[in-house]
């Protein structure tokens, strides 16, 4: 974090000192689509100790010698972004985005004690990012004529809404106890992205926008409350549980300059 505000403080200074003929207000909007795929997250609880409401792993190893938990990831799902920006520079921009991830769906196997064979765990959620990007524009920054290809670099931070439903916790070799449903959850924190990729120029309005980026978009966590049991239907009070929700991903869109 430490390191992207430094970043951003330098970049800024740039600004300051740039001379006026490298100066370029010009807006632009672009809209993009693509897909991320998740790296791993897995779900702990947010205090292992708790004991009311009880904590729905506990501390210490699981039946597989892991921290108990559930291990998997997100998998891969469709992004949704449109942002609008102005070039501050000629090799510099900012912008603004929305990104909307409406499908993901998580997996995993969860490794509690003195339950044999699979343990598999699903969920669906969503996630709603806002950000404030910087990018550098590679061929103007170091004058270079690369004809109709602008590379770039740059990243971004903001704030992601991130929405998990009930989780199912399914157990098939147990005789009565086969499925626990927890609480659905939101979350909003802290984000970030760091991107690569190039325009190509189509006309002297529209570039095509093609990128790499990687995403931390925070937590995403289950709320504490009910947890329904086949074996006990009236349930019980767990709490909290959370994942990392990190991806890497390809977007393909269109800038359009005014």
């Amino acid at each position: 974090m430490k390191k992207c505000i430094k970043g951003l403080l330098f970049l800024l200074l740039l600004v300051l000192i740039s001379p006026a003929d490298s100066l370029a207000t010009q807006w632009y909007i672009r809209g993009s689509a693509g897909f991320d795929w998740s790296t791993d997250a897995n779900f702990h609880d947010e205090d292992c100790s708790s004991k009311n409401p009880a904590a729905l792993f506990g501390c210490g190893p699981g039946i597989d010698g892991r921290s108990l938990g559930a291990y998997g990831d997100f998998g891969d799902f469709a992004v949704f972004e449109v942002a609008a920006g102005l070039h501050l520079l000629n090799w510099l921009r900012t912008d603004v985005s929305i990104m909307f991830s409406p499908k993901i769906k998580y997996t995993g196997e969860a490794n509690f004690l003195n339950v044999p064979g699979e343990q598999p765990v699903s969920a669906d959620a969503y996630a709603w990012t806002g950000m404030v990007n910087l990018f550098l524009d590679i061929a103007d920054l170091l004058h270079l004529n690369m004809g109709i290809v602008a590379p770039y670099v740059g990243g971004g931070v903001g704030l992601s809404y991130n929405h998990i439903g009930r989780m199912t916790y399914r157990f098939p070799s147990l005789n009565k106890h086969k499925i626990s449903i927890t609480p659905s959850g939101s979350n909003t924190g802290f984000a970030y992205t760091l991107a690569a990729g190039t325009g190509v120029e189509l006309s002297k309005k529209i570039l095509l926008d093609i990128s790499y980026r990687y995403s931390d978009l925070g937590r995403v966590e289950t709320d504490s409350g009910n947890m329904y049991m086949d074996s006990l239907p009236e349930g019980i009070e767990i709490a909290s549980t959370s994942a990392p929700l990190r991806t890497h991903g390809f977007l393909l869109g269109l800038r359009y300059l005014f």
